[in-house]
C-alpha cells in the first residue's frame, strides 16, 4: 500500500510476527463469518481465547434491539468522517452533537482512541511497518446507536487495543418502545453493552463492555473493525 506522507520509523515490532496471521484470521471470521471449518460458535470461542473480546460464546443473536436517538436529540456534527491512523502513533477522533444555543461545543457522542503501537494490520489484513497509515472511515447511523468502521481487515494489538466510547445521554429513554418510561427501561439501561455484527450470518455478538450510567456512556476494547452498536 502507498506510504502516507509521514517519515517512516525504524522500530522493532511490538507484537510477535507469528501472532499476526492468527489475529487477522479471527478478525475476518468475526466480522465476515468466512466460510470454512470454523462454525459461528467456534469463532466466538476462538476470540474469547485470543482477545478476551466476547462476554461468552453463547452471547450471540440474529436480532438486536439497538438503542435509538431520542426524538428531541440534536443532530450530530457529522454522520461520516475519515482520518489517517498511523502505525506507531496514537490517534483519537471524536464526534459530538451540534451545540445548543449559547454553547461552543456540543455533548459528546463518540470517541475512538487508537494507542501508540495499537495498529497492527491495515485493509485486507495487510501487515504494516512503522510510519505506514490506514485511511479509516466511520459511518454513523442517523437513528440507531450504530457505527460502521472501515476498511475491513484492520487489526489492533491485544495488548494495546483501540477503545470505543459511546455516550447515550440523548438516547430515547423508552428503551422497550412500549410508550411508557418506567423501571423496565431503567433495568434495560443497566444492561447496555456494545455488540458487533458478523455480516455473512447476520449475527450479533456481545462484547465485554463498561456501562457507566453516571456519564452516561458505554465503552469497549476494539480488536478489529466491524459494525458496532449499543444494545441490551
Amino acid at each position: 500500500m502507498p506510504r502516507a506522507p509521514l517519515p517512516a520509523r525504524t522500530q522493532p515490532p511490538t507484537e510477535p510476527r507469528l501472532w499476526l496471521p492468527l489475529a487477522i484470521a479471527l478478525a475476518f471470521a468475526g466480522c465476515q463469518d468466512a466460510t470454512g471449518p470454523l462454525s459461528e460458535r467456534n469463532v466466538a470461542r476462538s476470540q474469547v481465547g485470543v482477545a478476551g473480546q466476547l462476554v461468552s460464546d453463547a452471547m450471540a443473536s440474529t436480532q438486536l434491539s439497538i438503542l435509538q436517538q431520542a426524538p428531541t436529540a440534536p443532530p450530530l456534527e457529522t454522520y461520516q468522517l475519515s482520518f489517517w491512523a498511523y502505525k506507531g502513533d496514537p490517534s483519537t477522533v471524536t464526534v459530538n452533537y451540534q451545540p445548543a444555543a449559547g454553547e461552543w461545543v456540543g455533548q459528546p457522542f463518540l470517541e475512538l482512541s487508537i494507542p501508540k503501537n495499537g495498529l497492527l494490520a491495515g485493509a485486507g489484513g495487510e501487515s504494516l511497518k512503522g510510519g505506514d497509515s490506514v485511511l479509516v472511515t466511520l459511518t454513523i447511523d442517523s437513528v440507531n446507536f450504530s457505527v460502521d468502521f472501515q476498511p475491513s481487515g484492520v487489526v489492533f494489538s491485544t495488548g494495546n487495543p483501540a477503545t470505543l466510547v459511546l455516550w447515550y445521554e440523548n438516547a430515547n429513554p423508552d428503551l422497550n418502545g412500549d410508550g411508557v418510561v418506567d423501571t423496565t427501561d431503567q433495568m434495560l439501561e443497566q444492561q447496555l453493552a456494545v455488540w458487533y455484527h458478523a455480516t455473512k450470518t447476520n449475527s450479533w455478538f456481545k462484547l465485554s463492555s463498561n456501562n457507566d450510567p453516571m456519564l452516561p456512556s458505554v465503552s469497549t476494547a476494539l480488536y478489529h473493525f466491524c459494525e458496532y452498536a449499543v444494545s441490551w
